[in-house]
């Protein structure tokens, strides 16, 4: 089976899904360009090694957008000699071009997004171009059902919608058992971790990760709850500035965390913590509850609503009730971390891929190939 992939560029979890596709298909992924503003350079260290990257140069248009002909260019020279095209995105002017391309030669594709929030008020012209580009595809996946209902909203039919598992770790990734308290403090007292219990949080620091919120809630906790905030961004002097300015001496920010020593803070603490005003998905839900992490959540991320039990392995919390968010950071004695484990063993790359394949093995068969 020959598969083309678009996406935008090389995120470290999408490279490691495409190395498990790469491995059950013939797979080429065409990276529209080589990194995205705001990352740190250990994001990039994962390698293609089991698919064919092209990774394009395109004119950068701010951060995020890009424009380049050039992948579909490649795609109407060599659209044959593939059986499944996707399409992973429509925001950049980029894809807004391959799918122009695929509507007007009549050139089959599934349509995929690795998350995705509708809202009720919009600019209209925004919402115009989203109706355009989201609709006329022959197939779409979504991640969970709230990223499936940002489709329908926009005009897409339900029948068309299938939901997959989102995979952002690897089987042997994935905890056997959970961490002993033997364990945690000796973990704690090698990484430095202080606090009779230990919290983490972890992202960008930039608004939309909420992270002020969270900083000036954890004054109202007990001085013994320690909060551990690893990433890097533009906010940073805005937290330390306010992490001064209200005394909290048991607030600590971390810089960027490569893979390991992230998961070693998850292994190291009592729960993870998120509280995004808005995630289209939020991977890092899934990469703390494979470690047996419970998680406290917005309920602003999709991971949260797709992966929480609500009291089991987790709380997803309201923004907008305080009350609620600290109540659920007093409760985190009795949630389970086995119950994470479990959710993670079915959110792996290696369950993910399997799926795809059999996916898209369904597809070929409707058509008769």
């Amino acid at each position: 089976m020959r598969v083309f992939w678009l996406f935008n560029h090389p995120a470290p979890y999408k490279v490691e899904f495409f190395n498990r596709l790469g491995r059950l298909c013939e797979l080429t992924v065409y990276f529209e360009r080589a990194t995205e503003k705001g990352r740190n350079a250990i994001f990039y260290s994962n390698k293609a090694l089991s698919f064919n990257a092209k990774i394009g140069n395109p004119l950068p248009l701010g951060g995020y957008n890009s424009w380049s002909r050039e992948p579909a260019r490649f795609l109407a020279k060599h659209h044959q000699e593939f059986d499944i095209i996707v399409i992973n995105g429509w925001r950049t002017f980029t894809e807004m071009n391959v799918i122009s391309l695929c509507k007007k030669k009549g050139i089959p594709y599934v349509f995929y997004i690795n998350g995705g929030i509708y809202k009720e008020k919009e600019n209209p012209v925004f919402r115009y171009f989203k109706k355009r580009y989201l609709q006329g595809a022959d197939h779409y996946l979504a991640p969970d059902r709230n990223s499936a209902n940002y489709l329908t909203f926009y005009g897409v039919e339900q029948s068309k919608i299938t939901i997959y598992p989102y995979g952002s770790v690897s089987n042997d990734e994935v905890l056997r058992h959970p961490v002993s308290k033997g364990q945690k403090l000796k973990l704690r007292k090698e990484l430095g971790l202080d606090g009779e219990k230990v919290f983490v949080s972890s992202g960008q620091f930039i608004d939309r990760k909420n992270f002020e919120q969270l900083i000036a809630l954890w004054g109202k906790l007990p001085k013994s709850y320690s909060l551990y905030i690893t990433g890097e961004g533009p906010k940073k002097k805005k937290y330390l500035s306010l992490i001064k300015e209200l005394g909290l001496e048991n607030i600590h920010l971390v810089p960027y965390l490569d893979r390991k020593g992230l998961f070693s803070y998850f292994q190291a603490a009592d729960a993870f913590i998120l509280l995004s005003k808005e995630d289209i998905f939020g991977h890092v839900v899934n990469e703390s509850m494979s470690q047996g992490l419970p998680a406290i959540i917005s309920d602003k991320v999709n991971a949260g609503k797709a992966f929480i039990q609500e009291g089991v392995n987790g709380h997803l919390v309201d923004l907008k009730n305080e009350e609620g968010i600290l109540k659920a950071i007093l409760d985190v004695d009795s949630l389970s971390p086995e119950a994470c484990l479990e959710v993670a063993r079915k959110n792996t790359y290696d369950e993910s891929a399997s799926f795809h394949i059999d996916y898209f093995k369904s597809l070929l068969k409707e058509k008769g190939e």
